[in-house]
C-alpha cells in the first residue's frame, strides 16, 4: 500500500504526540526536521525498518537545512546517514525497498554537501590542527571541531604528525586519536605503513587507549592485531621498545597463549585466510536489497610517488577486491618474516588465482589477467597441483579453473590423475578446461575415461550456434506449463539481458540440459510435469552440466490468479506500441551546427525541443486513445476517483514506453520532462482507493490480450519490439499495483520437500524485475555460478570442435564419435565453427552427414570459402559412401549449378550434379545439342598488320 509523504508526516507527528509529556515539552523547540529524524532514529534502533522508511521520507520532505543536517551529525556522529547503508532490508515490498535505498543516498548527499560547505575546508582543518598545540581551551575546541569533521581530517592529521617538529602539536594529535569517531581509525591503521617506529608506537598506544579498542578489532579496516604481529615478525634489534609494547598489547587483546610462544608468520597467514574464506567483517559496507554487502570504503597508504607518499580513502571498493587486498597484504608480511613459508605462498597464489578468475568471469587468465597468469606460471608444479586438488575437493570453482589453465599449458603428465578428477567436477567450465588439459598432455588418456571426455566435448559444442550475442548476459532455461506465466518470466529475464528458452515439461528440459551446457540459470515452476518435481530436481542436480548452475523452483499458487488490472494495462500498452502501423516521426535531439551563430543555434534548439515535445504529446495521446477503446470494450466499472487514478497511470505508462523507444531528457524535451514531473506529483497526491478492474474486467482484458499476442507472434519484428519495450518497463518505478502471487505455506512445503538439495532455491513467482534481480544476485554471488560470457562459451565450443576434428580425422585415435554427429551437423551452420565441422563430419558415412555438407554448399548466404570446402567434402563423401542425398536437395543443386557465378564453386557443384542428379535421357539430349561456340580468328600483331592504303584523292579542278 502506498503511503503518501503527508501521511508519513502525520504519523510522525502522531508519534511525537503520543510520547510522554516531559519528552514533548523537551522537544517543543526542536526544529521539525530534527524532531522527525529523532523519531526515525528511534525506530531504526528498535529494528522497525518498514515504519522507519516512512519517517525517512517525511524527513526529506521537510527540507532540512544545512544547519539541521550538521546538528544531527554533531549529535549522532558523522555516520548518522552513511550508516543507514548497512540496514539489511527496509521493507519486503520491492518498490518501498528501492525507494528507501534512494532516500538513504539522497540524505547522504545532502549531508555531504552541507559538511563540505562548512566543515571540509583544508584551511579550517589545518588551523584546528595547529591549535592542538596551543592553550587548553583552544586544544579542547579544536578536538571537538576535528571530531565533527570526521575522516576528512585524518590525512591532514597524519601529514602533520609525520612532518611536524613541534612536540606540542605532535602530542596534541596523538591525544586527539582516542577522541575521534570509530570509523576514522581505519585511516590511522592504514597510515601506520608510512610511520617511523616511534610514531607507530605513539599511534598504537593512542588507539589502544580508546574505550572501544576491543570493538575495533572486529572490523578489518580498524583491526591492529595484524600490525602487532608484523612488528613481532621483524628483527628483535630493529625497534625494541615498539616490539615490547606490541607483545604486551597482543597479550591483552588476545588473551590465552602468550604472544612470545606463537609464530608471527603463522598468525598472519591465519588472519589472511579469513579474507580468503570470506569470513572477515568490514565496517561501512553498503548493503544491497538482498542483504549482500557489495562495496565498502578502504584506506590505503599510496607510495607510487616516493617523494610524496600519502594516505588515500577509496570509496565503494567491491568487497571481493577488499578481501584480496587485505589477504595479500598480511600474507606478504608473513613472507617478509619467512620467505620460504609455503603456507603464505600457497595462500597468495590461491587469493590471486581466485580473484583473477572472478574478474575474468571464468575466462582465460592469459588474455584477461596476464599479471596473475604470470605469477601462477612461475610457481612450481607441485604447488599448483596441491592447489588444484584443494579446489576440486573443496568445490572452489574459480581456484580449480585457474590451476587447470596453468597446468594445462604445461602439459605435465604427472598431474593427469587430477585432470581426470576434474572431468567429474559439477561445472561445465571446469570440465572442458580439464578435458583440454588432459588431451594436451603427453600422457595418453586412459581408455576408461575417453567416453567421458567425448561427452564433455559434445556438451561443450552443444547447439553450436548459441543465441547469445556479444551483449547477452547469459541464457536462462524456463520450465513452466503455463504460457502466460512463462511469457512473463521470460520477459523479465530478457529485460535483464538474458536469452530465454521455455519448456512445458521436465522431460524436454532434461533433454535440453543433456544436449548442451551453454545455459546459466534454471528456472522451474513447481507445477512442471513429467517427471514429478522431486525426481526432476534429483536428475538435474545429478547431471554434470547442472551441478553448479543456479537452480530456482518457483512456488506459484496452485490456483492461477488473474494479474492486476494495472499489470494487464502495461502489457496491453506495450502491445499497442509494438503494433503501430506508421513509424513515429520523432525528430532527433538537437545538435549544434558550428556554421551557425550561437543565437541561430539557440533558436534552432528551441524549435527542435518544441517539435519533440509536440510529437511525444501527440503519440502518447494516440496510444492512450487506442488503449481506452480496448478498456471500454471490457465493460469496466470504476468510480470517478478510480477513473482519475487509472487515467494518470495509463498516461505515465504510455510515456514510459515511448521513452524506451525515444529517450528524452530535460535538455532534449524539457516540456515532456516537466509534464512527467507534474504527472508523478499528481499521482503521489491521489487519495487511497480500492483497486479497479477486479473480476470480470480483468478476465476479459486478459482474454483479449491473449488473442492480440497470437497475432503478434506471426510478425517477428513486432514481437521483438514488444519484448524489448515490455522488458524495459519497471513496474515499481511506475507505481503500478502488482499481484505478488506469494504463498508462504507452499514455499515452506517445497523447502521441506527439497531439503536434500540445499543448492536449489525456493522463490515466489517473480512479479517485477527488482525481485528477480535480488534472487539472481543472491544465487550468483559465487563467481562459479555467475553467467559465463558469450565469448567464453564460444571459446569452449572452438576448443571442443578442434579436438573432435582431430579425433575424426585420425590425428587422435581411440575415441568413439558416433554420438557427436548431430552436434557436428549443427556446427556447420555456424560460420566460426563450420570449417572444422566440415573436416569432422566428412568422416561420417551417413546420409545426414552428406545432406549437411551439400546444404552448406548450396547456402548462398554463407561465405564462399566455406561453400567451396563443403562442396569438395561432399564430392569425397559421395565417392566414398555412395549417393545418399534426397531429391529435396538435388533439385536445388541442379538449378544452382547453372547460376553460380564463382567458376571454382560452379565446377564443384556441376561435379556434384553429375554424381547425384545424373539423368541419361537428359544427358543424351545435351550431347546431341552441344554446339561449340565459333571462335573468332586471333588478332594479328600490330607490326604484322598490312598498312592501309590511303584513299585516292580526286584531282583538283584546274583554275582557269
Amino acid at each position: 500500500m502506498r503511503i503518501a509523504p503527508s501521511l508519513a508526516l502525520a504519523l510522525a507527528l502522531l508519534g511525537a504526540a503520543a510520547a510522554p509529556v516531559a519528552v514533548a515539552q523537551e522537544q517543543k523547540n526542536v526544529p521539525k526536521p530534527q524532531a522527525i529524524y529523532a523519531q526515525f532514529r528511534e525506530l531504526v534502533t528498535e529494528g522497525r525498518y518498514d515504519i522507519a522508511a516512512n519517517f525517512l521520507q517525511a524527513f526529506l520532505d521537510s527540507n532540512p537545512t544545512d544547519a539541521d543536517l550538521l546538528e544531527i551529525e554533531r549529535k549522532h556522529g558523522t555516520t548518522a546517514f552513511t550508516g543507514l547503508r548497512t540496514v539489511p532490508r527496509w521493507s519486503d515490498d520491492v518498490a518501498t525497498e528501492k525507494k528507501t535505498r534512494g532516500n538513504v543516498e539522497e540524505a547522504i548527499k545532502r549531508a555531504r554537501v552541507a559538511g563540505e560547505k562548512l566543515l571540509r575546508d583544508p584551511a579550517r582543518v589545518q588551523k584546528y590542527i595547529r591549535n592542538l598545540g596551543a592553550s587548553y581551551e583552544e586544544r579542547v575546541f579544536a578536538e571537538q571541531e576535528l571530531k565533527r569533521t570526521g575522516d576528512y581530517a585524518v590525512p591532514f592529521l597524519v601529514d602533520e604528525l609525520r612532518n611536524t617538529r613541534d612536540r606540542d602539536v605532535r602530542d596534541g594529535i596523538l591525544g586527539t586519536i582516542p577522541k575521534l569517531e570509530a570509523q576514522t581509525m581505519a585511516g590511522w591503521v592504514a597510515a601506520l605503513d608510512g610511520m617511523t617506529p616511534d610514531l607507530q608506537y605513539g599511534t598504537l598506544r593512542a588507539i589502544a587507549n580508546r574505550e572501544d579498542a576491543l570493538a575495533l578489532q572486529s572490523n578489518a579496516q580498524t583491526d591492529i592485531i595484524p600490525v602487532l604481529w608484523r612488528v613481532l615478525a621483524q628483527p628483535v634489534e630493529q625497534a625494541p621498545t615498539l616490539r615490547a609494547y606490541a607483545e604486551q598489547l597482543l597479550n591483552v587483546l588476545r588473551p590465552g597463549t602468550k604472544a612470545a610462544s606463537r609464530l608471527p608468520e603463522a598468525e598472519l597467514v591465519a588472519i589472511a585466510r579469513t579474507f580468503y574464506d570470506h569470513t572477515a567483517r568490514f565496517m561501512g559496507a553498503k548493503v544491497n536489497p538482498d542483504g549482500t554487502p557489495t562495496t565498502l570504503p578502504l584506506w590505503v597508504w599510496v607510495t607510487t610517488d616516493p617523494q610524496n607518499p600519502r594516505l588515500t580513502k577509496v570509496e565503494d571498493v567491491p568487497i571481493g577486491q577488499a578481501e584480496e587486498y587485505y589477504g595479500l597484504r598480511y600474507a606478504r608480511w608473513a613472507l617478509d618474516r619467512k620467505p620460504e613459508y609455503e603456507a603464505a605462498q600457497g595462500l597468495i597464489l590461491s587469493l590471486a588465482a581466485e580473484r583473477a578468475v572472478e574478474r575474468a568471469k571464468l575466462g582465460s587468465l592469459a588474455k584477461l589477467q596476464p599479471a596473475a597468469f604470470r605469477l601462477l606460471s612461475d610457481a612450481p608444479t607441485p604447488v599448483l597441483a596441491d592447489l588444484l586438488s584443494r579446489g576440486l575437493t573443496q568445490k572452489k570453482t574459480a581456484l580449480a579453473v585457474a590451476m587447470l589453465q596453468v597446468l594445462g599449458d604445461r602439459a605435465d603428465k604427472t598431474v593427469s590423475p587430477l585432470l581426470i578428477k576434474g572431468l567429474s567436477y559439477p561445472d561445465p567450465t571446469v570440465q572442458i578446461t580439464a578435458a583440454d588439459a588432459l588431451l594436451r598432455s603427453p600422457n595418453p588418456v586412459p581408455p576408461e575415461v575417453r567416453a567421458k571426455v567425448v561427452d564433455i566435448l559434445k556438451r561443450s559444442l552443444g547447439t553450436a550456434e548459441p543465441a547469445s550475442g556479444p551483449e547477452s548476459k547469459g541464457k536462462a532455461l524456463i520450465a513452466d506449463p503455463s504460457k502466460f506465466r512463462a511469457d512473463n518470466t521470460g520477459l523479465l529475464f530478457r529485460g535483464l539481458g538474458y536469452d530465454v528458452e521455455v519448456f512445458t515439461n521436465g522431460r524436454d528440459l532434461l533433454r535440453r540440459v543433456a544436449r548442451a551446457s551453454d545455459f546459466d540459470v534454471l528456472f522451474i515452476d513447481y507445477h512442471t510435469p513429467n517427471p514429478e518435481l522431486i525426481d526432476l530436481i534429483g536428475q538435474l542436480q545429478a547431471h554434470p552440466s547442472t551441478g553448479n548452475r543456479p537452480t530456482f523452483v518457483v512456488a506459484s499458487p496452485d490456483k492461477p490468479r488473474v494479474p492486476t488490472y494495472d499489470q494487464i494495462l502495461l502489457r496491453f500498452a506495450a502491445l499497442i506500441a509494438a503494433t503501430e502501423n506508421q513509424p513515429v516521426p520523432m525528430p532527433p535531439p538537437f545538435v549544434a551546427d558550428p556554421r551557425f551563430t550561437p543565437e541561430e543555434n539557440a533558436a534552432a534548439k528551441k524549435s527542435n525541443q518544441t517539435n519533440r515535445d509536440n510529437q511525444y504529446r501527440n503519440t502518447v495521446a494516440s496510444r492512450i486513445e487506442r488503449l481506452n477503446r480496448v478498456i471500454t470494450s471490457t465493460g469496466l466499472q470504476a468510480t470517478d476517483t478510480q477513473r482519475v487514478l487509472m487515467n494518470l497511470r495509463i498516461e505515465l505508462v504510455a510515456y514510459a514506453l515511448l521513452g524506451a523507444e525515444f529517450p528524452f531528457s530535460a535538455d532534449s524535451a524539457p516540456g515532456t520532462v516537466a509534464h512527467l514531473t507534474r504527472l508523478r506529483r499528481q499521482l503521489a497526491e491521489q487519495p487511497l482507493s480500492p483497486a479497479y478492474g477486479e473480476g470480470t474486467s480483468s478476465t476479459e482484458l486478459l482474454k483479449l490480450m491473449e488473442r492480440f499476442e497470437i497475432d503478434l507472434a506471426k510478425v517477428p519484428a513486432a514481437r521483438r519490439k514488444f519484448d524489448d519495450l515490455y522488458s524495459r518497463a519497471d513496474t515499481s518505478d511506475l507505481g503500478l499495483l502488482i499481484e505478488t502471487f506469494r504463498d508462504a505455506a507452499l514455499e515452506a512445503r517445497l523447502a521441506r520437500t527439497l531439503k536434500n538439495y540445499p543448492a536449489v532455491r525456493i522463490v515466489p513467482e517473480p512479479f517485477g524485475r527488482a525481485s528477480l534481480v535480488a534472487d539472481l544476485e543472491a544465487a550468483q554471488a559465487d563467481a562459479g555460478q555467475a553467467p559465463r560470457e558469450p565469448a567464453d562459451k564460444r571459446a569452449a565450443q572452438r576448443t571442443a570442435l578442434e579436438w573432435i576434428r582431430k579425433m575424426a580425422t585420425g590425428d587422435l585415435t581411440g575415441y568413439d564419435l558416433k554420438s557427436l554427429e548431430p552436434e557436428l551437423r549443427e556446427a556447420t551452420r555456424n560460420d566460426d565453427l563450420a570449417s572444422d565441422a566440415i573436416d569432422a563430419i566428412a568422416r561420417f558415412g551417413s546420409a545426414d552427414a552428406q545432406s549437411a555438407l551439400l546444404t552448406l554448399a548450396l547456402n548462398t548466404g554463407k561465405p564462399l570459402p566455406l561453400r567451396i570446402k563443403a562442396a569438395d567434402a561432399a564430392i569425397r563423401h559421395v565417392q566414398t559412401n555412395g549417393k545418399a542425398t534426397p531429391k529435396t536437395l538435388t533439385d536445388p543443386l541442379v538449378e544452382l549449378s547453372e547460376k553460380e557465378a564463382d567458376p571454382l564453386l560452379r565446377s564443384k557443384l556441376l561435379t556434384l550434379r553429375g554424381l547425384l542428379a545424373f539423368n541419361p535421357a537428359e544427358f543424351v539430349g545435351k550431347v546431341k545439342g552441344y554446339t561449340p561456340p565459333l571462335l573468332p580468328p586471333p588478332p594479328m600483331p600490330k607490326d604484322a598488320e598490312p598498312k592501309k592504303e590511303a584513299d585516292p584523292k580526286e584531282p583538283e579542278p584546274k583554275k582557269e
